[in-house]
């Protein structure tokens, strides 16, 4: 298949992008003035997940970029992803911002990109959400040439023991006319050194195999996992989705094809 660059062009953008749609143009030059610098809109996104969650400024900002690595993943998957529950506090804060989460979807993705959360937990659910995380994982493997790193995405929205994978598979993306994405090559192949790396450096200050080299992806025999500060990963199991470590919680589930987001 022949290579094209439209992993790496969403993926510059997804690098560029600094949440300032999140700011309201009244408040653009008082978030500048208190957090400083170009990326002013994403410090004070991190700066309101420490508040609300208990996290560190410091691992409030990397679960941020290992959110742009999600969202890269939803798009260019060929069936429906599903995050840690890390990444799914840091989708559900980006997504309260309504306004400026379809003002993302259309600028930045150019598709919708759908939440879709288990209202009723049921095992035969559960096992699809498991299997899409699962998939997730080694998709983010194989894209990014590293490991996931367990503080960020070792701990699941739900129980494993709870609709255990098996042998059931992640729900496929209806295909569409044009999808710009079938393209084979990983994204890291797109940043070997012939260029500038394209923004790599942006994401947790050591580029693709910086961002969890060396980690075990699912540590699924730990309940938690603290960042530097202390604060438990875990304690973004649980808020609006429910979910936490009892087998309780739901998963989420989105993907993108052709232009276009469905979720199950």
């Amino acid at each position: 298949m022949r290579h094209n660059a439209a992993k790496k062009d969403l993926w510059l953008r997804l690098t560029q992008y600094h949440f300032d749609h999140l700011v309201p143009p009244h408040l653009l030059d008082h978030v500048a003035a208190a957090f400083g610098g170009a990326d002013a809109s994403t410090k004070a996104f991190a700066s309101k997940l420490g508040r609300k969650l208990g996290w560190s400024t410091a691992f409030s900002r990397q679960a941020i970029e290992e959110y742009r690595k999600f969202v890269y993943l939803g798009v260019v998957s060929d069936f429906h992803v599903t995050p840690s529950g890390v990444i799914d506090q840091v989708w559900h804060e980006h997504l309260l911002f309504s306004r400026a989460y379809r003002e993302f979807c259309r600028d930045v993705l150019v598709c919708d990109f759908d939440h879709n959360p288990e209202l009723v937990p049921t095992p035969d659910q559960t096992g699809v959400f498991n299997a899409q995380y699962e998939a997730t994982l080694a998709l983010y493997a194989t894209e990014f040439h590293a490991y996931p790193p367990a503080a960020f995405w070792g701990t699941p929205k739900f129980s494993p023991s709870v609709g255990s994978t098996g042998s059931v598979k992640p729900k496929e993306k209806e295909a569409s006319g044009s999808y710009l994405y079938q393209d084979v090559t990983p994204l890291y192949l797109y940043f070997d050194g012939s260029d500038d790396a394209g923004g790599m450096s942006e994401v947790g200050g050591g580029g693709f195999l910086g961002g969890g080299g060396g980690h075990v992806w699912s540590d699924h025999s730990s309940s938690s996992h603290s960042d530097a500060g202390g604060h438990g990963a875990d304690s973004a199991s649980g808020g609006d989705g429910g979910g936490g470590g009892d087998g309780g919680g739901s998963g989420c589930s989105s993907g993108c094809g052709g232009g276009g987001c469905g979720g199950d």
